[in-house]
């Protein structure tokens, strides 16, 4: 028997223990403008994500929100009511660092501008249930990111400079933290296995198009477009034969099964560890 599932309850929701973590990053000027690894494609990929996430959290809140009252089980309540705090704290702490982004020049508001319009149009256009299955895809997909950072390649995380490296850090042990909630919520409310599904084929695709597009963006800022060695490096980081989507897409693939849950994918242990590697970074 796995960590996880000695810690599921009598209703099937892991009890893990999600807290809501007050950070008040600071990123200050003399952070160099290619923070990881002085690669600018993958500065700029991170930054890409960046920009999404303050909108798209909030989407992410509200989509559960929608269905919150229609939970009984207490510890799910209180889940929820961890994780709507943790998504809030991402957005502010996000904020800032899109901020110091932005004063070095770079287009991350219309980024921004693009996601507050097309956040709207889901709310405008989606069912609550699809915008809920939209969250539970999204949330896999931070999942298994944060883990290619937490156990796949956690030698990724010391290259990022070392004010920077604290935020990610953080936002990988709370997305870890929180990764099953959406799904628990979907699962007790709409329980439908072909939206579920079906969501994440879109999503998938969504979420490329929009990452290259703001990542290619950004990169407009600058002077690297032509360079062919960032360009080299950064297709081996992401298709090489251990690479980013490789060393993801099983994990990926499986949310795909008819019995899936995110706490198969059991991270109670590598959770602990990183927590203590990088908490000390500014938990209160």
């Amino acid at each position: 028997m796995t960590a996880a599932a000695k810690k599921l309850d009598t209703t099937g929701i892991m009890e893990v223990g999600i807290k809501v973590r007050r950070m008040d990053f600071e990123f200050g000027d003399a952070i160099p403008d290619y923070w990881y690894g002085n690669d600018a494609l993958l500065t700029l990929f991170l930054t890409a994500l960046s920009a999404t996430f303050p909108e798209g959290e909030k989407q992410f809140i509200q989509s559960v929100r929608n269905f919150q009252e229609q939970i009984t089980d207490p510890e799910l309540r209180k889940q929820i009511r961890a994780f709507i705090g943790q998504e809030a704290h991402h957005s502010k702490e996000h904020d800032a660092l899109n901020d110091l982004m932005k004063r070095k020049g770079f287009s991350v508001l219309r980024i921004e501008k693009r996601m507050t319009k097309m956040a709207q149009w889901m709310r405008d256009n989606w069912s609550p249930e699809r915008q809920l299955a939209n969250t539970v895809c999204a949330e896999h997909i931070t999942a298994i990111m944060a883990d290619f950072f937490m156990t796949k390649s956690p030698q990724e995380l010391e290259k990022l400079h070392p004010q920077v490296r604290k935020i990610w850090a953080w936002h990988v042990i709370e997305e870890t933290e929180h990764k099953a909630v959406a799904f628990d919520v979907y699962q007790r409310t709409v329980d439908d296995q072909w939206l579920r599904r079906s969501q994440m084929a879109l999503l998938t695709a969504l979420f490329v198009l929009e990452t290259a597009t703001s990542t290619v963006q950004l990169l407009r800022d600058t002077d690297q477009l032509t360079n062919w060695k960032m360009w080299l490096n950064g297709t081996r980081y992401f298709w090489g034969r251990k690479g980013m989507v490789w060393k993801l897409l099983p994990e990926y693939l499986d949310f795909y099964k008819k019995d899936f849950h995110p706490w198969q994918h059991d991270r109670l242990a590598d959770l602990e560890t990183i927590k203590q590697k990088y908490l000390e970074i500014g938990e209160r």
